[in-house]
């Protein structure tokens, strides 16, 4: 294998990345050049003043301009931009592999990439999709909106809530299916815009699972999740658990230690996947000695951007605003490097996805000495453990708050020394996470036939 042709929506230059699986890529990227010694070219679209071409030690980056300027890779979900985006990409991925050895595998990643795999499976090309993420599990979780009053009020979704509280909870992933199969034609219905977008999302993700050689699913927990939601993926797929950071930045906090203080940390796009509405709802119901212990950063741009999910993101943004912490710092969005640095500061990073692939932050996390508190969804599953990492159940979305603020309340009366002892833990337990397993397993995958 001299060559690999990889496909993903968004590839930032690797000072740039600053989401979850943008950093995946451009760690995991340079580690399959070293590990396999071939060229990888990498075809992304481009976003704001990304260069159109970037080159690193066995790579090569060719970003395609969509049809409309886009600032931020968020765009991209907008329904005015996301089909006819995609629709660039696709077009310059057929050229791409047209002009490449046969024998040239694809690394497709992301559902965005659906019809790409489709057409270059017909073309007889070895093509390995990486779900990083399934519109799938999304939507069960958007039908879930109206089972709690925290999300009905964070989301303000008529048109979701009405769908899920007509729909029987054990009929959901069934008519998630069906949904994915209508995709193709349902997306053009007389539909809110936002459901218009879901269906074409979901119809991209039927195209990458139902029709790629092989599938890399992102953690074992995920995988099971993909299987049951589409069984067709069952036989077709492996697993795998990205890497950690191999150095780290000098330790950064927005204020000086004092006494008795307890330096949290949330890292995220603030969407409605990650749960920072119950996240703001468990500190509020913190007693008010606890709560005055607590020093919260968040970083990820709550209350701003751009996207589907801005106005969840500035509703939850006044719900923190309302707690009235002392020490609460909206740090907006960071650089790479930074939010490592203010893991590396920070005493816990508190991680309540409703549903999570994998949580790349975690194993950054972890690498830092950070202690973690997460919900039970699977990427947490997979790699946070006990003591230094506690997992809430989250099935019962009534209970998530509460049984987050019983948590934190653990947490914060828990000596310091103890806390030491686990955060020390905790970077044994991210160092056994590299970036060159990670690529081995897609290695493996991408020349398997």
């Amino acid at each position: 294998m001299n060559s690999v042709l990889t496909i993903a929506p968004n590839f930032p230059s690797l000072k740039a990345s600053r989401d979850g699986q943008a950093n995946y890529l451009t760690a995991a990227v340079p580690a399959l050049a070293k590990l396999s010694g071939a060229n990888v070219t990498v075809l992304a679209l481009r976003f704001g003043d990304q260069p159109e071409t970037e080159t690193g030690p066995g790579w090569t980056v060719r970003r395609v301009d969509p049809p409309k300027p886009m600032d931020s890779v968020f765009d991209l979900y907008l329904p005015k931009h996301l089909r006819r985006s995609i629709e660039s990409l696709h077009n310059a991925a057929v050229i791409q592999s047209k002009s490449m050895d046969p024998d040239t595998p694809v690394w497709a990643h992301g559902y965005e990439t659906g019809t790409i795999v489709e057409a270059l499976v017909k073309q007889g090309r070895h093509v390995v999709a990486v779900p990083h993420y399934l519109v799938g599990v999304e939507t069960l979780h958007d039908l879930a909106l109206g089972d709690d009053a925290i999300r009905r009020d964070s989301f303000n979704s008529p048109w979701a809530t009405a769908l899920g509280q007509l729909t029987p909870k054990a009929a959901r992933p069934m008519g998630v299916r069906w949904a994915s199969r209508l995709g193709s034609i349902a997306r053009f219905g007389v539909w809110p815009s936002a459901i218009k977008t879901q269906f074409s999302k979901l119809d991209l993700e039927r195209r990458m699972v139902s029709n790629a050689s092989h599938l890399v699913a992102v953690g074992p927990s995920f995988e099971a999740e993909m299987h049951s939601l589409y069984p067709c993926t069952v036989g077709r797929s492996r697993e795998v658990i990205a890497g950690g950071p191999t150095e780290l930045p000098a330790a950064k906090w927005p204020w000086r230690r004092k006494p008795g203080s307890f330096r949290i940390a949330m890292v995220g796009r603030p969407t409605g996947q990650k749960g920072w509405d119950y996240a703001a709802e468990a500190i509020a119901r913190l007693e008010g000695p606890e709560q005055d212990r607590v020093e919260l950063s968040v970083i990820g741009g709550l209350g701003t951007g751009s996207g589907p999910y801005s106005d969840y993101s500035q509703r939850v943004s006044a719900q923190f605003d309302a707690i009235g912490l002392n020490r609460f710092a909206n740090l907006g969005e960071l650089s790479h490097e930074d939010t490592l640095a203010h893991l590396v500061g920070a005493d816990l990073l508190l991680f309540p996805s409703v549903f999570e692939p994998l949580g790349l932050v975690l194993i950054e996390a972890m690498t830092a000495g950070c202690c973690v508190l997460a919900s039970d969804a699977a990427g947490p599953s997979d790699v946070v453990s006990h003591p230094w990492g506690r997992r809430v159940p989250f099935a019962d979305p009534t209970q998530r708050a509460e049984r987050l603020t019983e948590a934190l309340q653990s947490f914060l009366h828990t000596d310091m020394s103890v806390l030491a002892q686990w955060s020390t833990a905790a970077r044994v337990a991210g160092a056994r996470h590299t970036w060159a397993q990670c690529a081995a397993v897609h290695l493996d995958a991408l020349r398997a036939r």
